[in-house]
């Protein structure tokens, strides 16, 4: 039987876990399961209760060191870059297009990796980016609402309905698993709620499913200028952002907002992106700050781990049929194409064209 093993994850403030001990068991019934020492216990997970659903319990130089695959929430930090070598297949949330040092080092140490947020059905589905999509597209209308608060340079309009009070006006660009979230709380709020995207047909196609107060718009320059200086708050969810990301929300369109506007970035990604005058992260504990003029800024790349728990709970329930199926697929040899898409790199070799764009990019700018 193939030995897989759990890993706890070791970036600072990480407290998730990929899988809880009930949803070990069906894994166990494949293969032979470590869970590494500790691996739950900042969620209220005992060893024990992972024991109970079928896992052994190793520490971490065994997992990394006697495993036929690696699972984890992360990526691997450079202080476990020791442990990858030519054998090593593991899976992870990666992010690996935005990190140069860690391409270096999958394709030095001839890593083979799949990354959840590229797996994709036949149907353009992630089905790996929804729990996280939908807590981060929650978390933002919240955001949104509690920094519009004067004290914190919004303008003090509550993004919920009030009686006798006009309805908050937000834009949300985007409409994946992201925006989804933030465009149905932001409506169950009762505000007026503006929808943008590339695909016009397709939005025009779900406005058929929404509320009368949920407004479809074609992400066009000419829109984007006429809407968002009358927003009280913008939610940026586009799938990716990077280096050569055409910008959505100009220098211009940005210094059009009125002040007090809030803008939550989700997406954040890396480069100038989509939204080129947010150029700083900011983080869960200091989580915003206001531009020259007067616009609230958060940008966040981690806002689900505000709530270790529920996302884990939301994750783990989802991933372990995925893990089974990459499990399958690189362990077993039964070949599933809508995993493949999640494979990053080969023994090494980059397998994806989102990476390989990437790599290209760092290559040639001598980053």
């Amino acid at each position: 039987m193939k030995k897989v093993a759990v890993l706890k994850e070791t970036i600072n403030g990480e407290n998730r876990v990929i899988l809880l001990p009930k949803d070990i068991e069906d894994l166990a019934k494949k293969y032979e399961v470590y869970v590494e020492k500790g691996a739950g216990e900042a969620l209220g997970f005992s060893d024990n209760e992972y024991k109970k659903h079928g896992a052994i319990i190793k520490d971490k130089e065994y997992c990394w060191t006697n495993s036929d695959f690696i699972i984890k929430y992360k990526g691997p930090t450079q202080e476990e870059y020791k442990y990858l070598n030519e054998n090593t297949k593991m899976s992870a949330i990666f992010h690996a297009e935005g990190n140069y040092e860690l391409l270096k080092e999958l394709q030095k140490k001839k890593v083979t990796a799949y990354t959840y947020e590229f797996i994709e059905t036949a149907d353009g589905y992630f089905p790996m980016a929804y729990p996280g999509g939908e807590i981060a597209g929650k978390m933002a209308i919240m955001y949104a609402n509690f920094y519009q608060q004067k004290q914190y340079g919004g303008t003090g309009k509550a993004l919920f309905q009030i009686r006798g009070a006009s309805k908050s006006k937000i834009a949300v660009i985007g409409y994946g698993n992201v925006g989804g979230a933030a465009i149905k709380l932001a409506s169950e709020l009762g505000n007026e709620v503006y929808v943008f995207g590339s695909n016009i047909n397709k939005l025009k196609k779900m406005s058929v499913y929404m509320d009368e107060n949920i407004h479809c718009l074609e992400s066009t320059e000419e829109n984007l200028k006429k809407i968002l200086p009358e927003m009280d708050a913008i939610i940026g969810a586009i799938l990716i952002s990077t280096y050569d990301t055409e910008p959505i929300i100009t220098k211009e369109i940005f210094n059009s907002l009125k002040a007090g506007t809030v803008v939550i970035d989700v997406t954040c990604g890396y480069g100038s992106g989509y939204i080129p005058s947010i150029d700083k992260y900011t983080t869960l504990n200091d989580p915003i700050y206001v531009s020259d003029n007067g616009v609230v800024c958060c940008k966040i790349d981690n806002l689900p781990s505000a709530y270790p728990k529920s996302t884990t709970e939301a994750y783990s329930s989802n991933a372990k049929e995925w893990i089974i199926k990459i499990l399958d697929n690189e362990l077993q040899g039964k070949e599933n194409s809508e995993v493949v898409r999640g494979k990053i790199f080969d023994k090494g070799k980059i397998s994806h064209q989102v990476i390989k764009e990437h790599w290209d990019y760092y290559e040639k700018n001598n980053i």
